[in-house]
């Protein structure tokens, strides 16, 4: 098995090579091509995922998200993408890159939580007030019935942005 060994916050974790895998969405992208790639990133991390899993399961589905939102937020600090260049990563690229923004960040949050067998959808949010196209975009994860948010660009977990239209996808 071909295994990168990367350090975050001074703990080496084993994670699966990339393939390189980084998907162009198109230059005049529309959130349905977006939300697209992103949920195909999502089902082509699911091996790295699975091989991850382990590290975070814990007692409890909430404890277990919690540790993934952790280290999501700190192995991948926010680096925004250009308009012009938008990408969807597989979990191993982002994790060898280092950096990524939402898109990125949702991946590898709903890639992992999808591993640890907790049911999760994508929420694609407005924060403009006459403006209902999608500008940020994470994670809810499902647990004991209530939404459980994973926005790892915001500080705190289970905390949601303001916003004035959604859209969910379950993944």
């Amino acid at each position: 098995m071909n295994v990168l060994r990367p350090k975050f916050n001074g703990m080496q974790i084993g994670v699966l090579k990339p393939k390189g895998n980084s998907y162009l969405i198109s230059r005049n992208q529309t959130s349905a091509e977006i939300a697209g790639a992103i949920v195909k990133a999502i089902e082509d991390s699911k091996p790295s995922a699975n091989f991850l899993a382990h590290n975070f399961k814990n007692s409890s589905k909430l404890a277990t998200a919690k540790l993934i939102f952790i280290f999501c937020k700190n192995a991948i600090p926010y680096v925004k993408e250009s308009g012009e260049y938008q990408t969807a990563k597989t979990l191993p690229r982002i994790l060898k890159d280092q950096k990524g923004d939402c898109k990125h960040m949702s991946i590898a949050v709903a890639s992992l939580l999808k591993a640890c067998g907790i049911p999760c959808k994508l929420r694609l949010v407005s924060q403009r007030m006459f403006d209902t196209t999608p500008n940020h975009i994470y994670v809810v994860a499902m647990i004991n019935g209530k939404e459980i948010i994973c926005d790892c660009v915001l500080k705190a977990f289970d905390t949601e942005c303001n916003f004035y239209t959604n859209y969910d996808i379950k993944v």
